[in-house]
């Protein structure tokens, strides 16, 4: 178990140390009060898209163009007229071993396709076209699990910031940052409930749901 740092923090530094830790800065945070993604933001969170995304394209489109490109060479002819030529051997496999190997090898590929297709987080994508934030404001807390693991090995730690029904995946640096129970505005993505940023409330907080335009860092 982490254990909690006993030493005073102002919420300057609580914000700080959060802002590190979570990656986000002074423009970020202001983005975020106003309701906006920040673009460095959405450099940052968009890979979690991208990744998944071309994976399941290169795996959906890989095997057809290099069968193609096999067949094409095999046959003499130029690569577009060897498309033909694929799916024909294809609808004619049966009982063939090249064929029957070929279509397995789509079959297979078509199947990794689909499932880092199923990877690609759709709701966060859509909070990346959309590029609104929405804010939270209540008593946070840090939390920490443990998953255990077969054959003795070390359990694998995860670490949350709870606000009330709500859990949002954090870093170990970010949980050890959170100044636990203190009041917070929380800064997430609507549909994906992404957590984007995080501040400690103060008198100069505007109320969740109202961004301000003029706010002092806190």
């Amino acid at each position: 178990m982490i254990e909690e740092a006993t030493r005073y923090r102002s919420k300057e530094q609580v914000l700080q140390d959060l802002s590190k830790a979570l990656h986000f800065s002074p423009e970020c945070l202001e983005a975020n009060r106003k309701g906006r993604l920040s673009t460095e933001q959405i450099k940052i969170l968009a890979p979690q898209v991208a990744r998944p995304a071309l994976l399941t394209a290169i795996f959906a489109v890989a095997p057809f163009l290099v069968w193609t490109w096999i067949t094409a060479q095999r046959q003499q002819i130029p690569f577009g007229n060897a498309v033909p030529v694929l799916f024909k051997e294809l609808m004619e496999a049966h009982g063939k071993i090249g064929g029957i190997s070929m279509l397995a090898s789509i079959l297979i590929s078509l199947g990794i396709a689909a499932l880092m297709a199923s990877r690609v987080p759709v709701m966060l994508y859509l909070d990346l076209l959309d590029r609104k934030v929405e804010t939270r404001e209540g008593r946070v807390v840090a939390r920490e699990e443990q998953v255990n693991r077969a054959n003795g090995r070390d359990p694998i730690e995860k670490y949350f910031f709870s606000l009330r029904y709500l859990n949002m995946p954090v870093t170990l640096a970010a949980y050890r940052a959170l100044e636990p129970g203190s009041i917070y505005l929380v800064h997430l993505l609507p549909r994906s409930e992404v957590l984007v940023s995080i501040e400690p409330k103060t008198e100069n907080s505007a109320p969740a749901g109202q961004p301000a335009d003029k706010l002092s860092q806190a």
